[in-house]
């Protein structure tokens, strides 16, 4: 029997992809690099923009611990660097490394393939609508 419900096919749904989608990139990240998938979203998201751990924890949702402990092994790896902010010197800014940058790029290069596979089921002009809608939610 299917539940018409909305609501809990969007949960099935997200909880189907994420698990196969985030397992895939689990396994890229650890050929490409010595890094778990958190430490490839925290690259990701220095890369779109958000330079502060403060940031990082509100745009990621992760303990600001978690965070903390990952930019320390990503500074130690010579991925990042993490210095004082010049307008305020209460906060640090972080930014990737010339290696950040490579490491980055070589691991979305393995992830990219099996992502578009997932995307090629969508019609060309679904998959802006999908992403979209998944951003806005």
């Amino acid at each position: 029997m299917s539940d018409p419900a909305p609501e809990l096919r969007l949960l099935d749904a997200v909880f189907r992809l994420q698990k196969s989608a985030l397992a895939d990139a689990r396994a890229h990240v650890a050929e490409a690099a010595d890094l778990d998938l958190a430490d490839f979203f925290l690259l990701r998201t220095i890369v779109l923009g958000v330079d502060t751990p403060g940031g990082l924890v509100s745009d990621l949702g992760l303990n600001p611990a978690v965070v903390s402990r990952a930019l320390t092994r990503l500074v130690k790896a010579g991925l990042i660097e993490r210095r004082i902010d010049p307008e305020d010197s209460r906060r640090s800014r972080v930014t990737l490394t010339a290696e950040g940058e490579r490491t980055t790029a070589a691991i979305a290069a393995r992830v990219r393939p099996g992502l578009a596979r997932r995307l090629e089921k969508l019609a060309p002009d679904q998959v802006e609508s999908f992403l979209e809608a998944l951003e806005a939610l």
